[in-house]
């Protein structure tokens, strides 16, 4: 039975329909997209992990090939005591054993990212594992490690007061040495709250209460001190206060008696001038009857 060609025209397009239905649906299946701020590497089961790294497109990927994509962004891997915080919601603080056999959890943040170029090397260093699992686990390990290795160089108050900016810095070169060869590049790390044990809490207490009862000391003897030359500064001025006053009394004294001397002159002088002139360089001429020679006894 021979078909008519309006027959096979529909089939073939039948046919084609269903060849290009299921091309369509493997097409868009096989397409992964790799978003902004990722890149992606594909892993074959015959070839292994391909080189080439794959910047943010759509990327068909056929059968037998695994895309695996990483973030290139800065992360912040906060490890806390703080249940509710951090990207694993579970008490992950890290515990630090410092230069005085104290062990203190703290709270450490670390910036980190994976750059393009080093992510094959993430690839084989850890698998095929998500990011997430490698920031909470062998990052972590290696925040835990970093910090004991920096820990020991410092005291538990020096890690809770003013060293820990320096600390900080320490721990930030340590995890660069640990973690670039791995792939990750850290930024910065920053250690933060501490939580320590009741034991070494009344430690603290006792050493804050010590400090203070210092520093009351310290301020009650500059008080005393400020005191001591207050009443020097004080005596003092009483002392040239007094020698002012007795010296006022002195001048106005003698002042007093040449005012005596000088109204007794007064009261004494008869109303006639001197014939002694006050200039010395002039010739005085005295009569007979004013110059008086006093007898002389034979």
């Amino acid at each position: 039975m021979k078909l008519r060609p309006s027959t096979k025209l529909r089939l073939f397009l039948i046919a084609f329909a269903v060849v290009a239905g299921i091309f369509g649906i493997w097409f868009f299946s096989s397409l992964q997209w790799i978003p902004a701020g990722y890149v992606g590497v594909i892993y074959s089961a015959s070839k292994g992990l391909e080189e080439k790294v794959y910047r943010p497109q759509a990327l068909l990927v056929t059968w037998f090939r695994q895309l695996y994509i990483y973030p290139t962004m800065v992360r912040n891997a906060v490890y806390t005591q703080d249940p509710l915080a951090g990207e694993v919601k579970a008490a992950d603080g890290i515990l630090v054993t410092t230069s005085d056999n104290a062990n203190t959890v703290f709270d450490i943040s670390v910036l980190y990212r994976v750059l393009p170029e080093d992510v094959p090397l993430v690839f084989k260093t850890y698998g095929a594992i998500p990011l997430e699992d490698i920031q909470s686990q062998h990052i972590r390990r290696a925040v835990k490690d970093g910090a004991s290795a920096i820990g020991s160089k410092f005291d538990v108050f020096q890690l809770m007061g003013a060293s820990r900016i320096v600390a900080s810095e320490a721990l930030t070169e340590e995890l660069r040495s640990r973690l670039k060869p791995k792939g990750i590049t850290v930024e910065r790390a920053m250690i933060l709250g501490a939580h320590p044990s009741a034991e070494f809490s009344q430690r603290i207490n006792s050493r804050v209460n010590s400090y203070t009862a210092l520093q009351i000391s310290q301020l009650q003897n500059q008080i005393a001190e400020i005191n001591r030359q207050k009443s020097v500064v004080e005596a003092d001025a009483q002392q040239r206060a007094k020698a002012l006053a007795a010296s006022g009394t002195v001048d106005k004294s003698l002042e007093i008696l040449n005012l005596d001397l000088m109204e007794e002159a007064i009261n004494r002088w008869d109303g006639s001038l001197s014939p002694f002139p006050k200039d010395g360089n002039q010739t005085i001429v005295v009569s007979g009857d004013k110059l008086v020679i006093p007898a002389v006894k034979k």
